[in-house]
């Protein structure tokens, strides 16, 4: 009877004053956070399309060549259009590999990469860098666009370095993301929670209801990272979001080896 007594009375405080300042955002200044993020960033998410060959060997024999076309989501995190995407969702290897009976060698080549904008037009890319280990890959527009490169602009994700969000188990966040094809890649929001905060080997976050490829946002708006698949004896074994600090300075090392 005690605790229903102050149950009713805290919530008949809530009622008269509203919620406490020290709790942060109330649930409809987050949202509008969010609608915020859909109406100015939506298009620094794009569909991906991407051409592979694939060369099998296996048990001392090689398989006829084959070739697969493939579509992802990627986050825009340059104005220059340089485009991170979950490397698994491009590099078929793990799923041939798991068909296999035995050991094989599969190399992947991608013949054709087009980033596909909002407006409908096709921008021609090329695969730089892969990283396996937290399942990312780099692509990044062709310097040559039929003469048309100073009118390539790109929406991107904004960063800032000294902003670090201290994220706990059960905040929510929210995965910007884009429909199929089907449904005309409509931009959406993905609204998710966090699981669990990993602090080891290497920091990243466990984030219920999200696609692998898209951006993380914190209740403020801020990124906090670029979801992947988490790896166990070289395949998927689990959706983590990687750090958007972690992503970034990958995205360097991409520039470094590529300007």
């Amino acid at each position: 009877m005690k605790k229903l007594i102050i149950f009713a009375a805290h919530f008949c405080l809530l009622t008269i004053f509203g919620p406490s300042p020290l709790s942060g955002h109330s649930q409809y200044e987050t949202v509008e956070v969010w609608r915020n993020l859909l109406a100015e960033e939506s298009d620094s998410v794009s569909w991906v399309s991407i051409t592979v060959r694939i060369e099998v060997s296996a048990g001392g024999r090689s398989f006829p060549p084959s070739e697969r076309k493939l579509e992802a989501l990627g986050t825009v995190l340059a104005p220059d259009g340089l485009t991170v995407l979950s490397l698994n969702k491009v590099d078929p290897t793990d799923s041939i590999l798991s068909r296999m009976r035995g050991p094989a060698d599969i190399n992947v080549n991608y013949t054709e990469v087009l980033i596909l904008r909002a407006d409908g037009s096709e921008i021609k890319a090329d695969f730089v860098l892969k990283d396996e280990d937290l399942d990312l890959a780099f692509i990044r527009p062709q310097l040559e666009q039929s003469g048309k490169n100073d009118l390539l602009v790109f929406e991107y994700i904004d960063y800032n370095a000294s902003i670090t969000p201290p994220l706990e188990t059960l905040d929510e966040v929210v995965s910007l993301g884009r429909l199929g094809r089907n449904l005309y890649r409509k931009p959406t929001l993905q609204r998710g929670w966090v699981n669990a905060v990993i602090n080891k080997p290497r920091d990243y976050f466990v984030v219920e209801n999200v696609t692998p490829g898209t951006p993380v946002f914190d209740q403020s708006g801020i990124w906090i990272g670029i979801t992947a698949f988490r790896k166990e004896g070289g395949k998927p074994s689990g959706v983590i979001t990687v750090p958007a600090k972690d992503v970034m300075e990958i995205a360097q090392q991409v520039r470094e080896r590529t300007d």
